[in-house]
């Protein structure tokens, strides 16, 4: 299945295309998600992150197409 991801600064990871989408297996869950992007922190770093711009917990299934974005705490201007 193919999942959108916006990934933030910190987390770089050529698994995801140039057009932001990264393929998992049929079932997998934001934990998952973490794991194959090897973030740090997960259990912090996910209050950060929205599944379809709603709050989700690690063991969220993940759905095909679903839009995962992180926040940032500081924005410059």
């Amino acid at each position: 299945m193919q999942i959108r991801v916006y990934l933030p600064p910190y987390i770089d990871n050529d698994l995801v295309d140039e057009n932001g989408y990264i393929t998992l297996k049929k079932g997998a869950t934001l934990k998952d998600l973490f794991r194959t992007l090897k973030v740090p922190f997960p259990l912090g770093t996910v209050h950060l992150c929205r599944v379809n711009y709603e709050k989700a917990s690690l063991d969220r299934n993940l759905q095909d197409g679903d839009v995962i974005s992180f926040f940032s705490l500081v924005a410059g201007g």
